[in-house]
């Protein structure tokens, strides 16, 4: 039993640091279509919501460090982002390129 409680004390901990991990970030889940300049466009279940790109930002491709010009047209995308001045505002981009 106190084994039984240990593993949910932990798993507990680990839920509570992942999602102090992105604060108060906004998750922007979707695919990608359309980039302009600095600005990405999601499609998210219907719905396109620009995200704003910024020096700052930073990058994974499929489990790697990556770049901004990594990022393509029809890139699966998990964007974690806050509002700044009423933009979304990317903090980090991690994307995966479709299969074929």
């Amino acid at each position: 039993m106190k084994v039984l409680s240990r593993i949910a004390a932990l798993a507990l901990l680990a839920i509570g640091m992942s999602a102090f991990a992105h604060g108060n970030m906004d998750h922007i889940i979707g695919i990608v279509t359309k980039i302009t300049g600095n600005v990405v466009t999601v499609d998210m279940n219907g719905k396109p919501t620009d995200v704003l790109l910024t020096p700052t930002t930073t990058y994974e491709a499929s489990g790697k460090a990556g770049i901004q010009s990594d990022l393509k047209v029809g890139d699966r995308v998990v964007i974690h982002a806050l509002k700044v001045e009423g933009k979304e505002t990317a903090h980090e981009v991690r994307l995966v390129h479709p299969t074929k």
